[in-house]
């Protein structure tokens, strides 16, 4: 399925919940609006996706040929369920890779069930290695419990675990090399995201937005070999010469990241959303599914949702016009 600027339609972004226990300083809130009438944690009191209802989107992606998922908040471990909502995933759907993003607090303690329910990759946000300045970006403090989630996490043996690190200008900016050591010694992928001005990043873009021009110019001296991660926002991802990997996250006035961009959202209320920052109308699966009896019906019902979103979807940041043109004619 392609969307009208022949962009597949390949992830899906499974919002969990909208309640989480930090409170980044950058926070988007996955695209909800500081402004909306559902502000954190009103999700649960409007009425939560049941298992059922999981289960009949995992069939429905995977029918349209959605390849993989990752589940994400809020803070999805302080969902209760979530362990059985990747089970219901891994049964119904027939997904290339279950994944998750999350802060890190809950890990340790749930680290083994969420490989067992069938997870494959986490990501693991960790924005500095100080912990002063960790309290200080997240509100919180526990440093020293999100390295022992990490720990755990290796442990447990997940295919890949992935650090997000946020970049932002004289808070941690200066730390980018002791990250590479941290991932160096640890086995792990380091994926440095620049600054986004959405939710409360729009609020401190001005005071912390680093461009990370200068970043990959430091990444590229020192790499072995660098590709593009195509299927995924056009990332270009360094092989660095001491054997890691660091990719890079550019969402800010790129057109080549949104022209790449293979993923809708589903909210934790069942709301599907074509972008991050996508502020229109949002189909909803159970207005599609409240009149129908049979299973197959809902499942059918789903997909039409999905392609109905999907005709939803373009580009935020949009190239001129001729390199458009030439980007479609590079694609073919």
């Amino acid at each position: 399925m392609k969307d009208g600027y022949g962009r597949p339609l390949l992830n899906l972004r499974v919002i969990v919940t909208d309640e989480c226990n930090y409170r980044c300083l950058f926070c988007h809130i996955e695209g909800e609006p500081l402004d909306s009438p559902i502000q954190p944690g009103m999700a649960r009191s409007l009425g939560y996706l049941s298992l059922d209802e999981y289960s009949l989107v995992a069939e429905a992606a995977s029918r349209v040929g959605i390849s993989k998922v990752k589940f994400t908040g809020g803070e999805p471990l302080l969902r209760e369920e979530l362990p059985e909502i990747i089970s219901v995933f891994k049964e119904y759907g027939s997904f290339d890779d279950l994944s998750l993003t999350t802060n890190g607090y809950l890990l340790k303690s749930l680290s083994e069930w969420l490989k067992e329910a069938g997870l494959d990759r986490l990501n693991v946000s960790l924005h500095t290695l100080k912990p002063e300045v960790y309290k200080f970006i997240t509100g919180v403090n526990a440093h020293e419990r999100v390295l022992q989630g990490i720990e755990k996490a290796i442990q447990t043996g997940y295919k890949q675990i992935k650090i997000n690190m946020v970049v932002m200008k004289d808070i941690n900016d200066s730390e980018i090399p002791d990250m590479i050591e941290f991932a160096f010694k640890k086995g792990l992928v380091l994926q440095l995201i620049e600054l986004h001005p959405v939710g409360l990043g729009k609020e401190n873009f001005g005071k912390y937005y680093l461009s990370l021009d200068e970043v990959e110019e430091y990444l590229s001296e020192r790499s072995q070999k660098i590709t593009i991660r195509k299927e995924l926002h056009n990332r270009p991802i360094y092989f660095l010469d001491n054997g890691v990997k660091v990719e890079i996250v550019r969402p800010y006035n790129n057109w080549r990241f949104c022209m790449g961009c293979t993923r809708i959202r589903i909210s934790p209320i069942g709301e599907l959303f074509p972008c991050i920052n996508w502020f229109g109308p949002r189909p909803n699966i159970r207005s599609y599914i409240k009149e129908l009896k049979t299973r197959e019906d809902k499942i059918r019902a789903i997909m039409n949702a999905i392609k109905d979103v999907n005709k939803l979807r373009r580009p935020f940041y949009k190239p001129p016009y001729y390199q458009e043109q030439a980007y479609r004619k590079e694609e073919k």
